[in-house]
């Protein structure tokens, strides 16, 4: 429970700090409007991972001229529902993500230089440039 209240914390300090350096909403709103577009998926049964996103630490070797600060530069989808996870779930998650040029130049222009991607549970974390 310990962990989970941390994550819950650190979760709500990424999103203030967001909001305050970033002078505007743009980058909660995304993760607000991810974190919907993945609960639809999971409730109409297209996708049978139910995922989260925030905002994580990035990988430095990603930095970018556009990137946060390396604590904040990390777009983080965490499965929530780990159990048999499967490479595949990695691959349909990340395509879904980087499918879309314009998304990511956009990612990019608020400062996310890492697309993180891993389970809640589950060790294997895979992380794109």
């Amino acid at each position: 429970m310990g962990r989970n209240l941390f994550s819950a914390i650190s979760t709500l300090i990424n999103r203030v700090v967001d909001i305050v350096t970033q002078g505007n909403l743009e980058r909660v709103r995304i993760m607000l409007e991810f974190n919907k577009v993945f609960k639809d998926a999971f409730y109409s049964q297209e996708f049978n991972r139910l995922c989260s996103v925030t905002t994580s630490k990035g990988n430095p070797s990603f930095k970018h001229e556009l990137s946060s600060f390396y604590l904040r530069s990390g777009f983080k989808i965490t499965i929530m529902n780990d159990d048999n996870l499967k490479e595949s779930d990695y691959s349909f998650i990340a395509s879904y993500v980087i499918q879309s040029k314009e998304f990511i130049r956009q990612l990019m222009a608020l400062g996310y230089d890492t697309l993180i991607i891993r389970g809640k549970t589950v060790i294997l974390v895979c992380k794109f440039l």
